[in-house]
């Protein structure tokens, strides 16, 4: 039996343990039944899941569940994205171990990182999660990183590998360099500097705008543009840079744009991509002014040492003493920081680096046309893939300058030859290992200490889930599994990588496989705070899911992420989760009333016939699982989770099941039966409806109400409602909404009596014309549900007459003018009572004399009280559509 009280504290935890000691969720290659994949997002292992990876997690594991139901051969496992700078960073703050000992350094971010996993597994399984933690993954397995370091050797193999010097996002507080998709720009106030740069040949001064005067050190030319009028006579001229003596061309360009600062800029290197485009243009020198930890060089002369921002501060202090900096304007600009990474947040340089590339933007319109093939949902996201694509400067660069990595699978020869790996050796450390040969001219190769980028890591996961390591060294088992299971079926990620992983991840499959990596794509957005901004500790609103799930539980969270709708934002709020709450305690009443009535029901002798508001009922839940089931293939939750709480809540507790307790309570057997045979279609279909929304309650429900029956382990392992057309009704639909109506009114009649809902009514009549035959076949639903001792229904209007039952003088304004003559004004307006209402109808006062003294009343001065009368008997009423409900 249900206790009392809905407790999620108690149940879930029960069930998660039940599931995993059991199971249930256990996968089974089963090339019988259609494949259902799901390349589930591998969060990085912080230690800690944030409300964005409830949403998207709790999204996939929706439907995850649904497609069991349906039965698919669903493939659902759950990796971790192991390497990355935070952990690095970790280690070194807070374990104090440096990178200078690698071997050490490497080994206490493997232990901190399972520790990591271990808390995040573990809050994975409090939400409810149902992977197979059997196939659980790692980026930091030897066989993980074994086939990405197989992958890259092949794209070496296809020539899309290379090295070679080029700027590169670099960032300097963490060391690195950084992928394009790692780098975004922030809108800041800063300063625009107007500065004049003297022409060589003593004619004069060009102006220049720049918002970057530490650079002046690197600058190479100068730009205008080409139609620009201002500065005819000085293209081809040169200027000579003040405090550094040197002298650099003024050419003309098209990219320049005249509106900006004076039309003029300097092309430094590098300053931005534009500057990288204009040095590879005119075959500029390229001076590199700034270090890697982001402080000037000896480059920049006598500001050596200062940081970019001290140098851009004493530079410009030195051009004004100089008469050169004739102007600083306070701006808003965009400046391009390390965004991927809020912890850093630190300004990009661009410095040419030897780095590692894979050639990516000569393939953008065949990604494009890939991407195509997939299904977007929603459909627009497609879009921002598309964008990306075509906006793309140059090749994509893996090499990082980290340590806790996948190590790049390469020693390199002084003559640029490069030794690859036996690919039975893999994963290698060129770090640690040594190279499997000499160079060959004999000398010996020096091992490529970078490793990968970790979206090079991630951009295999469909390959990875799917076996394609085992299947291409001629595992039958594995070329079973990829051959079942690739392309997968499902990428579930949020709109913030569309970028980075679906891009690179499809790109890369294609390259390797020649195909796309899966059928569909589901986004959903970003999480708000409880106030709509973004969650950040600085705004104080950010939620922990820890937070939310000991006072509500994991099934009222849950459904907060069914409501947020695809590819949108979604504040979290605590009313919601709250309403959700109060919903689940609503559904646990509902079943626990229902099932001291069920206890003995048979669903085999269920009657075929059945009673209209029982028709009504299964009319509308059928309704809604053909809506549920279009909805959940086009994988939207939240109209259709909105759609399960109102029809539960309303149409279930608060009307039917209202509706027929008299049934149940009742002496008629057959009534009864049919009652129980409706109720048990209803709440088990709609227990199968909410299964996957809500797992923990739904199997706590199961397992004491309909398990005895059913005999399935799990409801987890039961089917997806069947629609059934025969039950669609629309005649008994129209019962129970006139039904609905009806039995509302008489609710509202009762309270605003302060009578008991059961409260006993001795006399009601309904009068109806077009409805008077729906409301004689529900004549005993009316009587019975609202506890009517003699129900009338009548045909026709009813004969009613308003009736003047009191009228008074208003005493607190007829008191005070009108004094001693108040009894004898009360007496008039009792014995003229009809002249009297009349009066004040239509003309809005009446006057009359008392004792010789005209009195005039308006009608703020006379209250009257009427009533409605019905053959002689005082009566209230309440209307219905064409329906007059008479309340002796």
């Amino acid at each position: 039996m249900l206790p009392k009280n809905y407790d999620p504290n108690e149940i879930e935890p029960k069930w998660q343990k039940f599931w995993l000691d059991e199971k249930i969720y256990k996968y089974e290659l089963d090339e019988k039944r259609p494949s259902y994949a799901i390349d589930t997002p591998p969060p990085f292992t912080s230690g800690t899941l944030h409300l964005g990876h409830v949403l998207s997690h709790t999204w996939i594991d929706i439907i995850a569940r649904y497609k069991r139901m349906t039965g698919y051969n669903v493939l659902f496992p759950q990796g971790f994205d192991n390497h990355g700078l935070p952990t690095e960073l970790k280690v070194e703050k807070e374990f104090g171990i440096s990178k200078d000992q690698p071997e050490k350094f490497l080994q206490k971010c493997i232990e901190w990182t399972w520790q990591a996993i271990e808390a995040m597994r573990n809050q994975f399984i409090r939400i409810g999660y149902s992977a197979d933690w059997d196939l659980e993954y790692h980026t930091m397995d030897d066989w993980y990183k074994a086939t990405v370091q197989k992958s890259l050797i092949e794209f070496y193999k296809k020539g899309l590998l290379y090295q070679a010097e080029h700027p590169v996002y670099w960032c300097p507080r963490c060391r690195t360099s950084l992928a394009k998709a790692e780098v975004g720009y922030v809108e800041e106030e800063g300063y625009l500097y107007y500065i004049k740069l003297p022409l060589a040949d003593g004619s004069g001064h060009v102006p220049i705008a720049t918002t970057r005067p530490e650079l002046m050190p690197a600058c190479v030319a100068v730009f205008v543009h080409p139609d620009d009028e201002r500065y005819k006579d000085v293209v081809g001229k040169k200027v000579k840079l003040p405090i550094f003596e040197r002298e650099v061309p003024v050419l003309a360009d098209e990219d320049v744009d005249p509106s900006f600062g004076t039309g003029a800029v300097y092309n430094c290197t590098y300053g931005d991509e534009q500057d990288v485009v204009w040095q590879k243009r005119y075959n500029l020198p390229v001076i590199i002014a700034i270090n890697e930890d982001g402080t000037m060089n000896e480059r920049a002369g006598p500001y050596k040492g200062l940081k970019t921002e001290e140098a851009r501060k004493k530079i410009a202090e030195d051009l004004e003493k100089m008469g050169l900096l004739y102007k600083k304007e306070k701006i808003k600009h965009r400046v391009l920081r390390h965004t991927e990474r809020s912890s850093c947040m630190a300004p990009i340089e661009l410095l040419p680096k030897k780095q590692w590339f894979i050639k990516v933007k000569d393939f953008t319109d065949e990604i494009v046309k890939v991407a195509k093939e997939i299904n977007w949902y929603p459909e627009d996201m497609f879009l921002r893939l598309k964008d990306w694509a075509e906006s793309m400067d140059w090749d994509w660069v893996i090499s990082r300058q980290r340590v806790f990595g996948t190590p790049i699978p390469f020693w390199v020869c002084d003559n640029g030859e490069i030794i690859l790996p036996d690919e039975k050796d893999l994963p290698v450390d060129p770090r640690f290992d040594k190279p499997p040969r000499k160079c060959s001219d004999g000398s010996e190769p020096k091992p490529v200490t970078d490793v990968l980028d970790c979206w090079v890591d991630s951009s295999i996961t469909p390959l990875i889930i799917s076996r394609w390591h085992d299947a291409i060294k001629g595992d039958e088992e594995g070329k079973r599994w990829f051959e079942h299971n690739f392309p997968t079926a499902l990428r579930p990620q949020g709109t913030d990588i569309i970028r980075t992983w679906a891009f690179y991840t499809i790109f890369r499959t294609w390259v390797l496989t020649g195909e796309k990596p899966w059928k569909d794509v589901l986004i959903n957005g970003m999480v708000a705070g409880p106030d709509g901004r973004k969650m950040s500790k600085s705004y104080g609103n950010v939620v922990a899911p820890d937070e939310v799930i000991p006072k509500y539980g994991a099934d009222a969270l849950r459904l907060w992420t069914a409501l947020a709708p695809p590819g949108e934002d979604h504040p979290f709020k605590w009313e919601t989760v709250d309403y959700n709450f109060r919903f689940l305690q609503k559904v646990w009443n509902i079943y626990r009333f229902a099932e001291r009535h069920l206890e003995d029901f048979n669903p085999a002798k269920a009657p075929a016939e059945l009673e209209p508001l029982d028709r009504w009922i299964l009319s509308r839940l059928h309704k809604l699982i053909k809506f549920a089931t279009e909805e959940m293939e086009k994988y939207r939750f939240n109209l259709l989770t909105r759609e399960l709480i109102t029809f539960v809540w309303h149409e279930v507790a608060d009307d039917y099941i209202e509706m027929i307790k008299y049934r149940l309570y009742g002496d008629d057997e057959e009534s009864k039966l049919k009652a129980k045979a409706s109720l048990y279609e209803l709440l088990y279909n709609t227990m199968l409806l909410l299964a996957p929304f809500v797992p923990h309650i739904t199997e706590e429900l199961y397992q004491n109400l309909f398990r005895e029956r059913i005999k399935a382990k799990s409801v987890h392992l039961l089917e997806w409602p069947k629609f059934r057309e025969e039950r669609i009704d629309e005649e008994a639909e129209k019962l129970g909404e006139l039904a609905r109506e009806i039995v509302g009114a008489i609710r509202r009649y009762k309270n605003s009596h302060g009578l008991a809902l059961n409260a006993k009514l001795k006399h009601v009549a309904i009068y109806a014309t077009d409805s008077y035959e729906k409301l004689k076949t529900i004549e005993k639903d009316i009587a019975g549900t609202m506890n009517i001792e003699r129900l009338e229904i009548i045909k026709g209007g009813p004969e009613l007459e308003e009736r003047i039952i009191e009228i008074k003088p208003n005493f607190r304004t007829v008191g005070p003018r009108y004094g001693k003559l108040v009894p004898k004004i009360t007496a008039y307006l009792k014995e003229n009572a009809e002249e009297v209402a009349k009066a004040l109808k239509e003309t809005g006062k009446v006057e009359f004399e008392v004792d010789g003294q005209k009195v005039e009343l308006t009608k703020d001065d006379v209250v009257i009280r009427k009533a409605v009368f019905s053959e002689g008997e005082e009566v209230e009423t309440a209307v219905v559509g064409d329906a007059v409900v008479l309340f002796y």
